[in-house]
């Protein structure tokens, strides 16, 4: 929403096509900004849905945009690209996340090194399959054998079980074919991390489609401190807080940040990790997350919480720790606390990887035993009195990048790639 506000600021009129929606849902407005259902497949390898078709035919007739700005990936997005190239309508695409090339969704090869990202069949039909079936790589590329020799069969089944568990090979396969395709056609692509401009271009897109548009602070979060009771400076308390901000999912890594915590010894140490929602408590990781803050009287698991309060968890922190595992584009949380001042310490895998090498710390490799001596000298930083030069270095001597300067940016690309004057559909 920050995009689309400050692209409208500039004269861009937008709207966005909502992939997720019923077939026949008629558009509405949210936060001032319309939007298009459409009707979207379980999986981004399957074909579109009924229906579909005939929403993307209606959103050209009535919306007549100049230029198509896709946000996600798969065979019903390749779908709506080529009826773009149908009617000469330029398209965009900025690549968010792994999951719109990885089929595993991490980047992380059989789960534990970062891939070099190409979408192949055989090997990524492996990978996949060794996550399915936990049964270790060998298994894993036995599978994929079988679906390359067998798998061909169940491809009239559609989207039934047999299908998903033997024809992943041909899915994927079908998948490359149309990323290369809707790649190579881009008028403009977006990298967003420090490590996704060579898996867009292993991938088909052309090198001079390919531009580097980092993210960066939120409006709404600058807005908001900004307007907030200034913080008192802070004094060298005796407690070192340390706080993990963000989802509770195995890809983030809290339980690596947990129980290398858990090995250390400092007794006025505290952890907070904060996005716990009673939801994850039926799930096994978030059982496992309970487990391990019951273990040990220094950890906190604090709810979710709206601007305000994630803003006042900031305030409170001495260090926020980002100890993802899988191959991040972001993590937004990066630049929120440094926004406020808080350092930070960080896996090597997250995409923003050259702003905390300056304003942060890195911690390699990123397993337990890293953090739990990472966090000691932390704590030894913090006993001797020097913990302000690590605040200072948070802060950093520049200004921190916006998504008011992203969208700047944004409006040049879309010039230079002579995309139109107003986005008409962003997805």
């Amino acid at each position: 929403m920050d995009l689309i506000r400050s692209l409208e600021s500039n004269g861009q009129v937008s709207i966005i096509g909502y992939l997720g929606g019923h077939p026949f849902s008629d558009p509405f407005l949210a936060d001032g900004v319309r939007i298009r259902p459409l009707p979207a497949p379980p999986m981004r390898v399957d074909d579109p849905v009924m229906g579909f078709m005939a929403a993307a035919e209606t959103l050209f007739e009535e919306e007549d945009p100049d230029v198509l700005h896709f946000h996600t990936f798969g065979l019903s997005e390749a779908l709506l690209a080529r009826m773009c190239d149908e009617r000469a309508v330029p398209y965009a695409f900025t690549y968010h996340s792994p999951a719109w090339t990885c089929r595993r969704e991490t980047m992380l090869l059989y789960g534990k090194e970062p891939c070099d990202g190409e979408v192949r069949p055989w090997r990524c039909s492996a990978c996949q399959a060794e996550e399915r079936l936990g049964l270790g790589r060998i298994v894993g590329q036995v599978a994929a054998t079988g679906s390359l020799a067998l798998g061909w069969g169940a491809l009239p089944l559609g989207r039934t079980s047999l299908r998903r568990r033997t024809a992943f090979y041909y899915d994927t396969m079908r998948f490359r074919r149309a990323l290369r395709r809707f790649l190579s056609s881009c008028s403009l692509v977006v990298s967003c991390c420090d490590w996704s401009r060579p898996v867009l271009l292993l991938n088909g897109a052309r090198p001079e489609t390919v531009r580097d548009c980092p993210q960066g602070v939120s409006m709404d979060f600058n807005s908001a401190i900004e307007t907030a009771q200034p913080r008192a400076p802070r004094a060298e308390s005796d407690v070192f807080t340390i706080g993990y901000v963000g989802r509770l999912v195995p890809v983030k890594g809290a339980h690596i940040l947990m129980e290398g915590f858990s090995q250390t010894q400092e007794p006025k140490a505290r952890l907070r990790i904060v996005g716990w929602e009673p939801e994850n408590a039926e799930r096994a990781y978030g059982r496992r997350i309970r487990e391990l803050a019951a273990k040990d009287a220094r950890i906190m698991l604090v709810p979710k919480t709206g601007l305000g309060g994630t803003i006042e968890e900031y305030r409170h922190l001495s260090l926020l720790a980002i100890p993802s595992v899988w191959m991040e584009t972001g993590p937004l949380t990066l630049f929120e606390a440094l926004a406020v001042g808080v350092p930070v310490y960080g896996s090597k895998r997250i995409g923003q990887l050259g702003l905390l090498r300056e304003r942060g710390r890195t911690v390699e490799p990123n397993t337990l035993e890293s953090w739990r001596k990472a966090l000691e000298e932390a704590f030894a930083l913090h006993q001797r009195g020097n913990w302000a030069a690590e605040v200072e270095r948070a802060f950093g001597h520049g200004r921190l990048r916006t998504m008011g300067d992203v969208a700047e940016e944004m409006l040049q690309h879309y010039r230079s790639a002579e995309m139109g004057r107003s986005l008409g559909c962003s997805l």
